[in-house]
């Protein structure tokens, strides 16, 4: 990723909240959201079949196609950015009150030590395919201070039989505990949410509050989200509402820019499955399989996804659970039950790469 493009997702990713006594909103500044639907989609006009008068007599809606598709749902991969925005054209556009400050809760992201593993794959669906990683002989090297903190061994630990300790929330990955703590001894009511890239393919925890409620003055307001923020690494602040969208950066990511002023989205969020680009969809059809190894693979990372999406955002469909296949469906790949947020072993970041790490506690 350029830096051109991590300043750009900056602007143009989605912004998930569950605000409190508003509901679940979702929030773009992505300019092409103001731009006509053929220009937006990048390669033709992507047409609505739920809407189009003519839907019947185009090939792409037409009652073959809507039987094809019945018969046959494809592996929920990442929607093109053009159909996410899409739908967000197609909801009631909602007025915010109130200016919010949303702190992103990613903290920082170390690759793991260990060795690859073997891959199982659990056909009945009941778990999610996991990896094996064999446990390392020789004795690991002397931790930093940060890393015992973390959850790192410390020398002359047997390796054989060790759990290790628990890693704080506050030293973790997954710090919207920690940081909704913090923001709400200061100012009251927290929302929490996520910030998701244009494509549905990124998902990180975040935290926001109410500007009015964390301090009399804005600029006092900002100060404070903004010393929460450092103190936790994260890279920058959001301010959002009725003035549209401000990034503010911390200084930790040269890379950021700040951005002002920009024109901001705002919608209602049907609660539903967060990895679809579309409103009103099924249960997701997982990608890769039981097949050979590299299926095994594409699997594993795809339920680190879903895993990682289900540990920021609510799902509205399986809820998290293992689901049997409908009848039109085959009956492999299954839906697992997701990962808990301590047993992650890989996440899927903004700039498109995935990194494997030790989960937050390991596992018994």
């Amino acid at each position: 990723m350029t830096d051109d493009d991590r300043t750009t997702s900056w602007r143009d990713q989605l912004i998930e909240l569950d605000l409190p006594g508003v509901g679940s909103i979702t929030a773009s500044a992505d300019p092409a959201l103001w731009a006509e639907p053929e220009t937006a989609a990048g390669s033709g006009r992507v047409r609505d079949c739920t809407r189009d008068p003519d839907r019947d007599r185009a090939p792409e809606c037409g009652p073959e196609r809507e039987a094809e598709a019945f018969r046959r749902r494809e592996p929920t991969s990442p929607p093109d950015p053009a159909r996410v925005r899409q739908t967000l054209r197609g909801r009631v556009p909602l007025d915010l009150a109130h200016t919010w400050l949303v702190v992103p809760a990613l903290g920082p992201v170390l690759p793991t030590l260990s060795p690859e593993g073997t891959t199982i794959a659990d056909l009945s669906g009941q778990e999610s395919p996991f990896e094996v990683r064999p446990a390392r002989d020789e004795a690991p090297p002397r931790p930093s201070q940060e890393g015992v903190l973390a959850g790192a061994p410390r020398p002359g630990t047997p390796a054989k039989g060790r759990r290790g300790p628990v890693r704080p929330p506050q030293h973790s990955w997954f710090r919207r505990p920690a940081l909704a703590e913090e923001l709400r001894r200061r100012g009251g009511p927290v929302a929490l949410g996520a910030l998701v890239g244009p494509r549905r393919d990124w998902f990180e925890p975040a935290v926001a509050v109410r500007e009015d409620l964390l301090a009399v003055h804005p600029d006092q307001a900002l100060e404070s989200a903004m010393t929460v923020a450092v103190d936790h690494g994260q890279a920058a602040v959001l301010r959002l509402g009725p003035r549209g969208l401000d990034v503010v950066p911390t200084g930790a990511d040269p890379r950021i820019e700040e951005l002002q002023g920009q024109s901001l989205l705002v919608t209602a969020r049907p609660a539903q499955c967060p990895l679809q680009g579309e409103d009103g969809c099924g249960p997701c059809r997982p990608v890769g399989g039981p097949w050979i190894r590299a299926s095994h693979a594409a699997q594993v990372d795809w339920e680190a996804r879903r895993s990682q999406a289900l540990a920021v955002q609510e799902c509205g469909v399986c809820f998290g659970e293992a689901l049997p296949p409908e009848p039109d469906q085959p009956p492999v790949p299954r839906l697992g039950r997701r990962t808990p947020v301590v047993r992650i072993s890989r996440l899927h970041l903004r700039g498109g790469e995935v990194v494997r790490i030790d989960p937050i506690a390991p596992p018994s």
